[in-house]
């Protein structure tokens, strides 16, 4: 299910919508004698809240509390409310411009105070751009839930339509049972009044950015009936060309108090609101992209251990490959096998490849993917289109030595090579620690290499959307002067988001192409080229006109999604007051009996989300055919059939003896892949004369012409089979077939035609819904003439949750995904089943007092002299997140994540109102919350999957993962599913005996797995002979974490004079992780690893992956390199403090009015945000007892800066005319900062890894007029 807006309507509203605040403002002006007079108010339900309550950045009441209007000062939970003046003042219309200033927030994105993004080995920012909204936390542990009117939202909020916003830190149940255990942030919508205003703002800002909108408010009915309109138009522009964020919106709301129902004290007040917008963007990167180019530079040597013995490695130097050289490990040459740590053949089989370098690694991490180059320099025609790949199976047609087709020839494997990242250089270097996962991709730090401060990687082929309308109508009846009302509200929702992007994952860096010839030489090669002065096979290659050149790119396929959501909320609110102390002459028992106040809740929400995640671009099916062989049985989403564009920038580096200076040019063209193209492939048609025979012999010169390459049995007799591997056949002579060709496909693209191809290009598509039915009760007294106030609220909620999903492996409907299927996404198949639910059940309580000293009986009078009033109050309350469709990695449902706070601290103001002084010392628990400490989770279960595969082809004989691929049970020689000799010196028959041990010890390790494992990610180790193994996550798999965070939060709030308005908010704040992971992930994993560790030397760590030979990965550094690192590192980290915490954070915000002399009119302003010095990371010391473990030296951590923001701002306001008034503002955030790094992670030695761009200095001018 794709959303396509009607952006039409919403254009053609916003003009109307201006077309009336011109015709209202001639209005305006000329009926002046009959408007409503400007002392007239607004009598409010206690159901709601008004910004006119507000004075400068303070506001007496809240609905945070317990959904009432209640005064701030009697609440003990922990809220901030951000005025309308303050937001003004700073010019903050979001959460990304609001957060920075308030109490124990963070919020990331460009200009935010941190990045967001965790700290494993790379960080990956490629999932907020749709989003940016979310990328909050509060008080270190968790991004807050955004709430609209107290309704749960995905609609992002903005200022043209908000009068407030409420920030709540710390679960409160008494408002959501269910939400973010981290607090909520809550807009609260303009309402309509009864006075009429109007009000038009224009605003320009750095780089081009421009905002207008519009505030009208008419009554039609006097005291009965008004109307509120506002709409937006904003174009952001950034540092980052070309990046950008536009947004149209507009939002409608009406009041009616019909005076026909008015009877006594009775009021019936009807409300509604509506707002629609669209968002679209191509935001700009926090982080730099990250370093694949600068280690080609490296000269000399650096220090690594291969095969457990210290060893120096040659850097790059700049050195230029070609792709066979780089995987060659079966030849022995010299300098070849660059990627191979082991020689897999010949007669060093098995020992450490003296070429290995762990700087070498995959181009632009493509595997398998076709490549189509483009120019970056202004060229969009792409230019060659090449495999990525090749191997000895390439196509159809090859011949054995009988003339039977067989699919193969002496090709060899050739697969492009670029620098790799640092992370796995680390671990392929057995750096100290690397087995840990410590080790974190590089940023790219020169901007004279590339100015990633003013340019966008991206360029313009990355983007964002957001489209949204919702609905709110609310309808409340209150009786006897407001002592017992009623409210019942509706809210509905929808809302769309989505992204499309080049880079994604690893790719989001810069690389440089370092391969000097294309795949299509010969074995030949060119003689004499190599360091031995033999010959160089495949030397002879087209030559490759890119060398040296910078480039960026992908296959388009990780960065391509879409969520849609509905959602629908009903709550009815009911309230009973009473006051003994009101009743005639109170007596002592009526005065300590006070006021109460009972509440009752009955609610229900629900939302229904689609989630979908597609390819850009696919390669037509018969392509795949061509191919043959094994591939054949691949899906649709093969990497073969996903082209990988490689955007070329600047000029070849080739002759650079660094990086610096080269100034490489962003992508300045959107680029789009050709629906007809062709690809160099090699055609094994059979095309040589009469006179050869398929069985001649035929010298390999893939091979050196050494022993014991060139070694036959004996000699004397020529009947006898040969040994060697260089001693072969013309079946398998590449000379005997047509050879290079280009084949032409057909690329279609998901996006053609308003996005039609967006189905038949899904890999993974979700529908979950999630209904919530709730119960509350609030109790709150007054007692002892407002002296002590208590509140306790229970609330029992009921959550349901119903999921389907389908992937390239299992359809919705639970059948398998055939080669040449599509995902079934239509509504008979993609469906929720009704019965398939998750249900939990939750009652939560929240309890708080609050005690007046200064009221309190024998206190008071002792108090009645000091200019102050002193409150103390304390707070303990509870929430859940209604996640029930969340299962662990058996499948077993889990738990609700849920969150405890306690707070307690002290409020001293004065008499007068103009100070206030708030303390709390808090602490909150997190319990099994959803956490994304584990980035490769998918390979849990692949790791299985995979394995099962090759055990299989292993026991089996097989050439691929089906029982159609049997091969002879004496082949011995075949490494496709045998053994090879080498691995400790042994020989083929020890290596056969090695195989038959690996083999028993994984079917032993299989039997004793949680059969609950197989069910949940869907794999088969029974009946897998016709489609293999595969593993599909488990729908709603999640890793858990814990998490508790203490401080202080202190607020200061003070208008010393009417001009002057001051706030000042400071937090410290520890929060610290625990048991990440949760219980049967971790007891899966640490039975897995000591399986795997045990068996590291022929048991269950032994298993050899992607073929046979003595010299190939083997199962224990799959799991490493996939999930074990990292799933090492975040265990390390338990009980550290979460990423970019910083102990102490202190903003202060103030501004002055002149109203007399020669500035009057004038308004000067300014906020300082300061931060603490952060913990970025510890050193790892040794593990006591286990030499595969580490722990951290936590007595000694790695610190970044502090950092100070100086915000100013300037403004003049005055009167027109009589009914115009004018504001002008100038406002200069983070002043005098120019371009700068943040650290965000670091490598074990301290060395900052990641860093984030640091806020720059940025201006808005904005003009306002009220009339």
């Amino acid at each position: 299910m794709h959303t396509i807006r009607n952006t039409s309507l919403r254009r053609s509203t916003i003009g109307a919508v201006s077309a009336l605040f011109v015709a209202g403002a001639a209005f305006a002006q000329s009926t002046a004698d009959t408007e409503i007079d400007d002392e007239d108010i607004v009598v409010l339900s206690p159901f709601e809240v008004s910004a006119e309550e507000e004075q400068g950045y303070t506001a007496a009441t809240t609905l945070a509390g317990n959904r009432l209007n209640t005064e701030l000062r009697d609440i003990g939970n922990a809220v901030t409310v951000v005025t309308k003046q303050f937001l003004d003042d700073i010019a903050a219309t979001d959460n990304e411009s609001l957060l920075q200033y308030t109490t124990g927030t963070e919020v990331g994105n460009i200009g935010g105070n941190f990045a967001g993004f965790g700290d494993g080995s790379r960080l990956d920012e490629s999932s907020r751009f749709a989003n940016p909204n979310q990328n909050t936390r509060v008080r270190g542990l968790a991004a807050a839930d955004n709430t609209r009117d107290f309704f749960a939202t995905s609609i992002p909020w903005d200022g043209y339509s908000i009068d407030r916003v409420d920030l709540q830190r710390g679960p409160n149940s008494i408002l959501f049972g269910q939400g973010s255990p981290a607090g909520i942030i809550n807009s609260g919508s303009k309402q309509a009044s009864f006075k009429n205003s109007h009000e038009v703002a224009f605003r320009v800002g750095s780089y081009g950015s421009a905002r207008a909108s519009v505030d009208f408010n008419r009554v039609l009915l006097e005291d009965q009936l008004a109307v509120r309109v506002a709409a937006l138009k904003d174009d952001t522009r950034y540092q980052q060309d070309p990046a950008f964020q536009d947004s149209e919106r507009i939002f409608a709301a009406v009041r009616f108090e019909p005076e026909f129902l008015k009877r006594g004290s009775a009021r019936t007040i009807l409300k509604a609101s509506f707002e629609d917008g669209a968002i679209t963007s191509n935001r700009p990167r926090t982080l730099p992209p990250l370093d694949y180019i600068t280690p080609w530079f490296y000269t000399g040597t650096y220090q690594g251990v291969q095969n457990g013995q210290p060893r120096s490695f040659n850097n790059l130097n700049g050195e230029t490959f070609n792709a066979f050289q780089l995987r060659d490990d079966n030849t022995g040459r010299p300098n070849h096998g660059q990627t191979r740590p082991a020689i897999n053949g010949g007669p060093d089989a098995g020992s450490p490849n003296p070429s290995f370098n762990p700087w070498v690694g995959g181009f632009a991490n493509a595997f398998e993917s076709p490549f189509v180059y483009f120019d970056g320099n202004g060229g969009v025609s792409p230019s060659l289109g090449q495999q990525s790949e090749i191997r000895d199976q390439s196509g159809e047609g090859g011949r054995a030595d009988d003339g039977t087709i067989d699919d193969n020839v002496s090709l060899g494997f050739h697969r492009m090579g670029g620098v790799n990242s640092y992370s796995n250089y680390a671990v392929r270097a057995e750096l100290p620690y690397a087995q840990v996962g410590v080790y974190k991709d590089n940023s790219l730090t020169d901007p004279s290499v590339f100015d990633f401060y003013n340019n966008l990687i991206d360029g313009p082929n990355k983007g964002e959307w957001q489209n949204f309308d919702s609905f709110n109508i609310s309808l409340a009846q209150t009786f006897m002067n407001d002592k017992f009302g009623v409210e019942i509200v509706f809210n509905q929702e929808s809302y769309d988001n989505g992204q499309l992007s080049l880079l994604s994952g690893a790719n989001q860096g810069l690389f440089i192409d370092f391969n000097s010839v294309y795949s299509d030489g010969t074995a030949e090669g060119i003689a004499g080229a190599a360091p031995d002065g033999r010959n160089e096979p495949f030397a002879d290659g087209t030559p490759n006109s890119n060398v040296g050149r910078p480039f960026v790119g992908g296959t388009s396929g990780g960065g391509n999604n879409s969520f849609v959501s509905e959602r629908d909320g009903f709550r009815a609110t009911a309230f009973f007051t009473h006051d003994f102390a009101r009743e005639g002459n109170p007596s002592t028992l009526k005065r300590l009996l006070g006021k109460h106040t009972l509440t009752g809740l009955v609610a229900s929400e629900s939302q229904d989300t689609d989630t979908r995640r597609w390819i850009r671009y696919n390669i037509n099916r018969e392509y795949m055919d061509f191919l043959g062989g094994d591939l054949a049985n691949n899906n649709f989403n093969s990497n073969y059939l996903q082209p990988h564009s490689v955007i070329y920038l600047g000029d070849s580096l080739l002759n650079a003896s660094t990086a610096a200076g080269a100034n490489i040019p962003r992508v300045t063209t959107r680029f789009d892949m050709p629906r007809d193209y062709a690809i160099r492939v090699f055609d094994m048609t059979w095309n040589a004369g009469p006179d050869v025979g398929f069985d001649d012999e035929w010298l390999n010169p893939y091979y050196p012409d050494i022993s014991p390459f060139n070694d036959y049995d004996d000699p004397t007799t020529p009947d006898t089979d040969e040994t060697g591997s260089r001693i072969d056949t013309q079946a398998n002579n590449i000379a005997n077939y047509v050879g290079w060709r280009y084949e032409p496909v057909t690329i279609t693209d998901s996006e053609d035609n308003n996005g039609a191809n967006r189905d038949a290009h899904t890999t993974f598509a979700r529908l979950t819904r999630n209904e919530v039915d709730s119960e509350a009760f609030v109790w709150q007294a007054h007692f002892w003439d407002n002296a002590v106030v208590g509140t306790y609220g229970w609330r029992k909620d009921v959550a349901r949750a119903w999921s389907t999903s389908a992937d390239t492996n299992t359809q919705a409907d639970g059948s398998s995904v055939g080669p040449a299927d599509r995902l079934k996404l239509t509504g008979d198949i993609y469906k929720i089943d009704p019965d398939g639910f998750n249900e939990i059940e939750v009652e939560s309580n929240s309890f708080s007092i609050v005690a007046h000293l200064d009221q309190l009986p024998l206190i008071k009078d002792a108090t009645e002299r000091l200019p102050f009033l002193t409150t103390v109050f304390y707070n303990k309350s509870e929430n859940f997140q209604p996640a029930a469709e969340r299962v662990d990695v058996y499948g077993v449902p889990l738990d609700a994540p849920a969150g405890t706070t306690t707070d307690a601290g002290f409020l001293i103001e004065s008499k007068s109102g103009r100070f206030s002084l708030k303390v709390n010392k808090y602490e909150t628990e997190v319990v099994r919350s959803s956490s994304s400490a584990l980035s490769g989770v998918g390979f849990i279960g692949n790791s299985q999957a995979w394995s099962g595969n090759w055990v299989n082809r292993f026991e089996f004989n097989l050439r691929g993962n089906t029982i159609d691929t049997q091969g002879a049970d004496d082949d011995d020689d075949n490494g496709r599913y045998n053994f090879g000799a080498g691995q400790n010196g042994e020989d083929a028959a020890a290596a056969a005996v090695r195989e038959q041990n690996v083999i028993a010890a994984w079917r032993a390790w299989q039997a004793s797995v949680d059969p609950r494992f197989y069910e949940a990610w869907g794999i088969d180790l029974v009946d897998w002979q016709n489609d293999g193994i595969s593993a599909t996550q488990p729908a709603g798999f999640t890793v858990t974490e814990d998490a508790i965070s203490k401080g202080y939060e202190i607020e200061f709030n003070a208008q010393p004079t009417r001009n002057w308005r001051l706030t000042l908010n400071a937090s410290k704040t520890t929060a610290v992780r625990k048991n990440i992971g949760g219980e049967n992930l971790n007891a899966f994993i640490d039975s897995y690893e000591a399986a795997l560790n045990e068996g590291a030397d022929g048991g269950v760590g032994d298993l050899r992956i992607w073929w046979g030979g003595a010299g190939n990965e083997r199962a224990l550094f799959q799991w490493n390199t996939n999930v074990g690192a990292e799933y090492a590192a975040r265990k390390l980290q338990e009980g550290t403090n979460v990423p970019e915490l910083r102990e102490w954070r202190l903003n202060a915000i103030s501004n002055y009015d002149f109203d007399e002399g020669i500035l009057k009119g004038v308004n000067v302003g300014g906020a300082i945000r300061w931060q603490d010095d952060v913990v970025v990371g510890f050193p790892p010391i040794p593990h006591p007892t286990i030499p595969t473990k580490a722990n951290f030296d936590l007595t000694n951590p790695y610190r970044g800066p502090a950092e100070t923001n100086l915000d100013l701002w300037v403004g003049y306001s005055r009167q027109l005319s009589e009914k115009i008034d004018w504001r002008v503002q100038l406002n200069v955030r983070n002043v005098g900062q120019g371009n700068n790094l943040i650290p965000v992670t670091v490598q074990p030695d301290g060395t900052p890894a990641t860093y984030r761009i640091g806020p720059h200095q940025s201006w808005t001018l904005t003009n306002t007029f009220k009339f």
